[in-house]
């Protein structure tokens, strides 16, 4: 079973990932959805998931703090994906910044 991991600050947009993913993949997988990356974070050890999909822009925590971690403790891969831009970035940018992170 394939363990991902799912962080969004956005209810709807975890359903929607969530709906997508069992729709399309045809793998036995285990969805781990978070609203909290703070959440997630503390969980990633014990969870170890195979796959994180993680958005950028959530408050408190963002994505780019949450794939720093990851990318600390872990080689798992990540998938980021960002809907809106921070400031004056453009959301190429943003996600630019989350490859740097690794």
């Amino acid at each position: 079973m394939i363990k991902i991991m799912l962080v969004d600050d956005s209810s709807v947009m975890l359903s929607v990932i969530e709906e997508i993913i069992n729709t399309e993949v045809i793998f036995d997988i285990e969805l781990l959805p978070f609203l909290d990356p703070t959440l997630a974070k503390g969980q990633f050890l014990n969870i170890l998931p195979d796959f994180v999909i993680t958005d950028i822009e959530m408050p408190h925590f963002d994505g780019l703090q949450f794939i720093e971690y990851i990318k600390s403790v872990s080689p798992t891969p990540i998938l980021a994906m960002s809907g809106s831009s921070l400031k004056n970035n453009s959301t190429d940018m943003i996600l630019h910044c989350a490859k740097l992170a690794g």
